[in-house]
C-alpha cells in the first residue's frame, strides 16, 4: 500500500514561504516566531498580488516606518500561494491543507507560546506504567457548528474514535502515521472494515468524555502525536449524512462528500469557520463565535490572498499601504539595500525551523513529459545509471552551493545559518549527558565512514570541486558517460525560485567543469504541484532531481523524520519514483534500494523503533539511520525552510509555538500591535520566549 505525506511536509513548494514567514509545519518548524504557516513557499517575497499598478517598490520608498500603523488590529491579510485541495482534514498530509484546516477544527492537545502541550478538547490526560495506554478525558460543552455557526451537538469522545476509522477506511495519506503505534491499526487497513474488525483496534471511547488509547509498545511520545490532525474528531452523524460512502464500514470516496471544499462540507469546533474559498484569490476565516476557548482568538477574519510570486515587492508595497501587517525583505531587489537602511531599526531575523529540504533523487522515472533533454532512451539510461551511483550523488553533493542558492534571498550571514546537513529537526532527541541530536549524528556518521564533518546548521562540509571532480573520476569508472543532464522543475512565475534554480545550475556546472548539467524544466504552478507536491503515484514523477520537497515533523521523537525514507512505509519512496510494500507485504524495487542504501537504512530504523525504554539508545540509534542516509547520499539534504528578514505589526511571539504538529499553523493567540514592532522590542521578546523554552 502506498502512502503519501510530502510536507510537510510538510510541503508545499519546498521553497517558497509565505510572507508571513511561517513554517508549519508546517510548516513548520518548524516555526519561526511569528505566523509560521507553510505552504511551503519558498521566498517571502513569492506572494500576493495587491492591485497595485507600479513596478517596483519605488512609489512607497519615502514612508517613513515610523508613522505606519494599521488601524484594524481585529483582522489579518495574509499574502500566500495557498491553494487548498480538502477540508478532509484527517486525511491530508499536506501543509497547504492542515495551515487552513488546523483552524477549523482542534485536536485532543496543542501547545502553548512556549512550546509546552497543554489541554485542548482533553481537559486532561494519563498513561499506564509503561505507556501503552493513553487515556484522555474529553472537554464537556464544546460544540460542533456549521458554516452558518448553527450548533450541531455536542463533541464525546466518540468523535476521535469516529475520526479514526474514517481516516483508515479512506486511506489517509498519514495512516503510515498510526501504523505500529495504535494496536490493531494496521490489521485494520488490510481488513473487510467490518465492525468485527474494527473492534480489534485500540481506540475506544469509555464514556462520552472518556478516550482511550491502546497501543503496540510503550511510546512515550504519543502525547504529541495527538495535536496532528489524523487523529482530529469527526461528528459520525453529520459525517454519515455526507452521502452513503460516507459510512463507516462501508466506505466509498465517490459517493461522500465530507470535505469536500465546500463551507457546508465539514463541521467546525475550532476557532475559525470557512466564509470564502475562492481558487487563486481569496480565502476568508471569520472568527467562530461559540468556540470554546474563544477569548485567545483575537483576530476576527483572516484573509489569505493569492499571489502567484511574479511581483517580488507585492507585499512590501502591501505592507507599507497597511494591506499586510507582515513582509519580508528580499535580497533579490535591486534596491534591497536602500530597504535595509529604511528599516534598519525594525528588520529582524525570523527564528529557525524545524523543516528540512533539499535534493530528492528520482531512481526509476517512468515519465517523461515534462522534460529538456530526456529525447531518446540512450540520454535517459545514462541519467538514470547515473543517479543509481553513490559516487554521482555524492559528486552533485560536492558540487552545490546550497549558500548561493539561499542568498538569492537572504543575506548571506542568514543564507550560512539557513544550511541544514541532517534529515531531521534540531530537537529530536538530545542525549542526557547534553549531546545534541545533530552533534550523534556527526558521531554515528564519523564511526560509519572514517570521516570526521560537523552536521550542526549553518556548517557546509561537503562542498568542495575538488572532491566532486574525484568522485565523478570514480563515477565514469562505472561507466557512466559524461556530461550527465538532470531535468529539475522550476516554478517559472516565481522571480525568485527562478534564480534560485539558475544559481544551483551554475555552481553545479562551474563544480563539475560541465559534467553535471541541470536542465531547468521551467512550468507553471499547477504542473509543478501535480508534479512535484501533490502526486500520488512514483510512475508520475516526472523529473530526475526534485527541491519541492520538504518536511517537518509530526511529533516529538526522531521517528517522525526517518520513517519518510522508510523502504516498506517512507512517504518520499513516491517522490524517488519507487513503491514501499506490495498487497502480500513484499518490498516494492528491492533491488533499487539495496543499491542506493535504502535497505541499510530501512535496519537502522527499524532496529532504532524497537528501543521505548532507554531513550539515549534509542536515539543513538535513530542517528545512525539519519547517518547512513548522509553516508549513501540517496537524499541531500540542504537547508532549512527558507528564513527571511522580517518587518511586521505581529506582536511577537504571541502565536502557538512547536517544532512539531499542527498547533502553530493555528492564528488562535497570534495579535497585532498598531505600531510596526522594533528589532529592540522583538529581541527583548525573544530572550523571555527562551527563557520560558528552557523552563518547560
Amino acid at each position: 500500500m502506498n502512502k503519501k505525506k510530502v510536507i510537510a511536509l510538510l510541503l508545499a513548494f519546498a521553497m517558497m514561504i509565505p510572507v508571513f514567514l511561517t513554517a508549519c509545519n508546517k510548516e513548520t518548524d518548524k516555526k519561526p516566531d511569528d505566523k509560521q504557516t507553510t505552504t511551503n513557499t519558498e521566498n517571502t517575497d513569492d506572494t500576493a498580488n495587491n492591485g497595485e499598478e507600479t513596478p517596483d517598490g519605488e512609489d512607497n520608498k519615502e514612508v517613513d516606518p515610523s508613522q505606519m500603523k494599521i488601524s484594524k488590529l481585529d483582522e489579518l491579510n495574509v499574502a500566500s500561494a495557498t491553494q487548498v485541495a480538502t477540508y478532509d482534514y484527517v486525511l491530508s498530509s499536506k501543509t497547504s491543507d492542515h495551515e487552513i484546516n488546523a483552524n477549523l477544527v482542534d485536536g485532543l492537545l496543542e501547545t502553548d507560546t512556549n512550546g509546552k502541550l497543554k489541554p485542548c478538547l482533553a481537559e486532561s490526560y494519563e498513561s499506564n506504567e509503561d505507556k501503552t495506554v493513553w487515556t484522555f478525558k474529553i472537554r464537556q460543552g464544546v460544540n460542533w457548528v456549521d458554516a452558518d455557526e448553527n450548533e450541531e451537538g455536542t463533541l464525546t469522545a466518540e468523535d476521535f474514535v469516529t475520526g479514526v476509522r474514517h481516516g483508515a477506511e479512506f486511506k489517509s495519506e498519514t495512516s503510515w502515521l498510526l501504523q505500529d503505534i495504535i494496536k490493531g491499526y494496521s490489521d485494520y487497513l488490510k481488513s473487510d472494515f467490518s465492525d468485527e474488525e474494527w473492534e480489534k483496534v485500540g481506540v475506544k471511547a469509555l464514556s462520552e468524555d472518556t478516550l482511550e488509547f491502546t497501543l503496540e509498545k510503550p511510546t512515550p511520545f504519543f502525547p504529541s502525536m495527538t495535536t496532528y490532525t489524523v487523529l482530529y474528531p469527526i461528528s459520525r452523524n453529520f459525517l454519515e449524512g455526507k452521502g452513503p460512502g460516507c459510512a463507516l464500514g462501508s466506505p466509498d470516496p465517490e459517493n461522500c462528500s465530507f470535505g469536500a471544499l465546500q463551507n457546508d462540507a465539514i463541521l467546525y469546533n475550532g476557532g475559525y469557520i470557512m466564509e470564502e474559498n475562492t481558487a487563486k484569490s481569496r480565502i476568508v476565516m471569520k472568527a467562530n463565535p461559540s468556540y470554546w476557548d474563544k477569548d485567545n482568538v483575537f483576530l476576527k477574519k483572516v484573509t489569505y490572498i493569492y499571489d502567484d510570486g511574479s511581483d517580488p515587492y507585492s507585499v512590501i508595497k502591501g505592507f507599507e499601504s497597511g494591506l499586510y501587517p507582515q513582509a519580508a525583505l528580499s535580497a533579490t531587489w535591486e534596491d534591497y539595500d536602500k530597504y535595509l537602511d529604511k528599516y534598519k531599526d525594525y528588520a529582524y531575523f525570523n527564528l529557525p525551523n524545524a523543516y528540512a529540504f533539499g535534493i530528492v533523487f528520482n531512481f526509476n522515472r517512468q515519465t517523461f513529459d515534462e522534460t529538456n533533454y530526456a529525447s531518446d532512451e540512450e540520454a535517459r539510461e545514462n541519467t538514470h545509471k547515473a543517479i543509481l551511483s553513490e559516487n554521482f550523488r555524492k559528486a552533485l553533493r560536492a558540487a552545490y552551493d546550497a549558500k548561493a542558492a539561499l542568498a538569492v534571498t537572504a543575506p548571506e550571514a542568514l543564507a550560512a545559518e539557513t544550511l541544514r546537513n541532517v534529515n531531521n529537526f534540531p530537537e529530536a532527541g538530545n542525549l542526557s549527558d547534553g549531546t545534541t541530536y545533530y552533534e550523534n549524528v556527526s558521531k554515528q556518521y564519523e564511526e560509519m565512514t572514517g570521516e570526521k564533518v560537523d552536521l550542526n546548521d549553518g556548517q557546509d562540509p561537503w562542498l568542495s570541486k575538488e572532491k566532486a571532480l574525484e568522485f565523478i573520476a570514480k563515477a565514469e569508472e562505472e561507466g557512466i558517460k559524461f556530461p550527465v543532464k538532470l531535468d529539475m522543475l522550476v516554478l517559472q512565475t516565481s522571480d525568485s525560485l527562478v534564480k534560485k534554480g539558475q544559481s544551483m545550475k551554475k555552481s553545479i556546472e562551474e563544480n563539475t567543469d560541465g559534467k553535471i548539467i541541470i536542465e531547468l524544466v521551467m512550468r507553471d504552478k499547477d504542473t509543478v504541484e501535480s508534479i512535484a507536491y501533490r502526486n500520488g503515484d512514483p510512475a508520475k514523477a516526472d523529473y530526475d532531481i526534485s527541491t519541492f520537497t520538504g518536511w517537518g515533523p509530526d511529533y516529538a521523537d526522531p521517528k517522525s523524520f526517518v520513517d519518510i525514507y522508510s523502504a516498506t512505509t517512507g512517504n518520499y519512496m513516491i517522490n524517488c519514483g519507487l513503491g514501499t510494500e506490495d498487497e502480500e507485504g513484499n518490498v516494492e524495487d528491492q533491488d533499487i534500494k539495496e543499491q542506493v542504501g535504502i535497505m541499510e537504512y530501512e535496519k537502522y530504523y527499524r532496529e532504532a523503533d524497537k528501543e521505548t525504554s532507554d531513550m539515549d539508545k534509542r536515539y543513538t540509534l535513530f542517528a545512525k539511520a539519519d547517518a547512513c542516509l548522509i553516508k549513501h547520499a540517496f537524499y541531500i539534504p540542504t537547508s532549512q525552510q527558507t528564513r527571511g528578514q522580517v518587518v511586521s505589526h505581529y506582536v511577537p511571539f504571541s502565536q502557538l509555538y512547536s517544532p512539531w504538529g499542527a498547533s502553530q499553523l493555528k492564528f488562535k493567540s497570534l495579535q497585532l500591535q498598531e505600531n510596526i514592532v522594533t528589532a529592540e522590542e522583538r529581541q527583548a521578546a525573544y530572550e523571555k520566549f527562551e527563557e520560558a523554552k528552557k523552563a518547560n
